[in-house]
């Protein structure tokens, strides 16, 4: 047996249907992480929380609507015993051994600023009981997280990004401290190296970022080829590769210190993010397994259908301590998988589950509001005594004038009010009715009929003509009996009002023809108003017809359209990839 961790950055997880509980199914994991829920507390719904077979954990943002936010579903056989939610301790959920409390942090913080690092609601710590091949019982913790990422228009976003992460840190830490394994996992937003981008900067300002930088000293270098192997089949071999990840830590060392001389003034001003007060590391499964396997990302800019070139970026990982990492045995970048602008990345760790039989105190599922204790807000809307509400419906009932007299005052005005507002408003809607013409009667022809006897007026004319077409359709359906047909004609003949003088075949036949013309006169009416798209333009590049973008930067042409090449963005010279045709749309 084994357990399967999955991360995946939905985009929305309202976007999931139809079925919530189909859609975990099919991803076939024990403990699935999602980012990027976009649902507040007050956004989710009974059937997003409770799902048959598993149960929920969420983070919810606190600053704002429809943001962030990350969930974390448990399959019945991975049970969580703990859970929490956040990183900072403050908020519900508990951790075991006290490590999931602010006091457990290595470094020291004000509690003001770890509300903030924690209020967009991009956590959720679980923590599981699993049996490892030689029999004995371990507990791992798994953090589900959604780093920030860094607006170009705010700056500042980078020092808050750089904070959550040093806080992320800590917490991985206390939990290994109190003797568990630990997996950190998620959409870090941050490639890493250059393997891990479709186009990096090619001078020294990629490695030169905050952020890779930070990760740097964070993830355990990778080892060599020959250690990895071994490693992969004896774990005490990795005690011998520590020598050599102690002179990689300090070759790495060495050059972040070489980078940060060659930084001008500014960036160095933000150089104290990049101190932790924690020695603690971890270890990226997937370059763990696969050190020099190109093009694995995890994320494509959907705007311009760069999925379909596999022009992107690797922002989702799978972290583990380096204790846990003999027994991960295998971890994975699901790139077929779709349904977002991410896609998954998993980790299988050999062992046997050990499932909690009482679900953690933060589950979703003993939310108040799901259990039926909540009172919403149409509740102080409704009448305050049933007798009153029973009493007015038999007001609406009865119109005998002594049953009238007996109603209080009160509720009889109500009534009254209520009945006269509802005869007036059927009027006014029949009234309405009658004279709003539809659109199509200005494309309508008026067919002269020279066969009829007499003038009509023009109600009479209307009327007569909506029976005789009914006649019409009637007897059309029947064409292959005869006899039928002719019964029925003759019946509804006589059953016909005397006003409504009865038409000739050839009279029907120019209906018929009328018909048929005012149709194709209103189709081009129609057609003069809206004449519909123009056809696209083809790209010179691939002969094929573009697609119609719009400028969505801030500038003199924002909001303007454009014609461009409808192939995905790729590496230049690729011939799969958009060529160079752009055109902007006439006005």
């Amino acid at each position: 047996m084994s357990l399967k961790i999955l991360s995946w950055n939905i985009n929305g997880l309202r976007s999931v249907k139809p079925n919530l509980k189909e859609f975990l199914t099919s991803l076939d994991a024990d403990i699935i992480c999602l980012q990027e829920t976009k649902v507040t507390r007050d956004m989710l719904e009974e059937s997003q929380a409770i799902i048959e077979g598993y149960s929920s954990y969420f983070s919810f943002s606190r600053k704002k609507s429809g943001y962030s936010g990350v969930a974390t579903y448990c399959s019945q056989r991975a049970t969580p015993f703990a859970a929490q939610e956040g990183l900072s301790g403050l908020f519900p959920g508990e951790l075991s051994d006290g490590s999931g409390t602010q006091v457990a942090l290595p470094g020291t913080w004000k509690e003001e600023e770890l509300k903030d690092l924690d209020s967009e609601g991009r956590a959720v710590i679980t923590q599981h009981r699993f049996k490892e091949e030689t029999g004995k019982e371990r507990e791992v913790t798994v953090i589900n997280v959604y780093c920030p990422r860094v607006d170009p228009e705010k700056p500042e976003r980078r020092g808050f990004k750089l904070r959550y992460y040093e806080l992320m840190r800590q917490r991985a830490a206390a939990v290994f401290a109190a003797d568990s394994h630990v997996v950190i996992l998620g959409d870090i937003n941050c490639s890493h190296k250059r393997i891990d981008h479709c186009d990096p900067d090619k001078s020294e300002a990629f490695e030169n970022r905050l952020e890779r930088r930070y990760l740097d000293n964070f993830l355990i270098p990778l080892y060599t080829s020959d250690c990895r192997e071994k490693s992969l089949h004896d774990a005490n071999s990795l005690d011998s590769c520590k020598e050599e990840n102690n002179i990689m830590k300090r070759n790495t060392s060495e050059t972040n210190q070489e980078i940060s001389e060659m930084e001008p003034e500014e960036e160095q001003a933000d150089d104290h993010l990049l101190s932790s007060q924690t020695t603690f590391q971890m270890v990226d499964t997937f370059r763990y397994f696969y050190p020099q396997k190109e093009e694995a990302f995890t994320c494509w800019n959907v705007s311009t259908n760069s999925r379909s070139t596999n022009y992107g970026t690797r922002l989702d990982y799978i972290f583990c301590d380096e204790g846990l990492l003999p027994h991960i045995k295998d971890s994975l970048v699901l790139q077929d998988i779709m349904g977002s602008d991410h896609c998954p990345v998993v980790a299988e760790v050999k062992g046997t589950l050990i499932p909690s039989t009482q679900l953690p105190s933060c589950c979703t599922k003993f939310f108040p509001e799901f259990r039926g204790e909540q009172q919403k807000l149409s509740s102080y809307f409704k009448p305050k005594c049933a007798s009153d509400e029973s009493r007015k419906m038999s007001l609406h009932k009865s119109s005998h004038p002594s049953e009238m007299r007996s109603m209080p005052a009160d509720l009889l005005n109500t009534s009254k009010r209520k009945i006269e507002n509802g005869i007036t408003k059927s009027k006014d809607k029949k009234q309405c009715k009658e004279k709003q013409k539809s659109i199509s009667s200005f494309f309508t022809v008026k067919v002269n009929d020279q066969n009829q006897s007499g003038k009509l007026t023009d109600s009479q004319e209307s009327n007569c003509e909506s029976k005789n077409l009914e006649e019409f359709r009637s007897t059309s359906d029947s064409l292959d009996n005869d006899h039928s047909s002719d019964s029925a004609s003759q019946s509804s003949g006589s059953s016909q009002d005397n006003s409504c003088p009865q038409l000739t075949q050839k009279s029907k036949d120019s209906k018929i023809e009328g018909s048929i013309k005012s149709s194709q006169t209103k189709n081009q009416g129609w057609g003069f108003l809206m004449k519909g798209p123009k056809p696209l333009p083809l790209c010179p590049g691939h002969k094929e017809p573009c697609v119609l973008q719009t400028v969505k930067k801030k500038g003199p042409n924002i909001n303007r359209q454009f014609y461009a090449c409808a192939r995905g963005v790729g590496k230049e010279g690729d011939p799969n990839a958009r060529c160079n045709f752009f055109k902007w749309a006439s006005k």
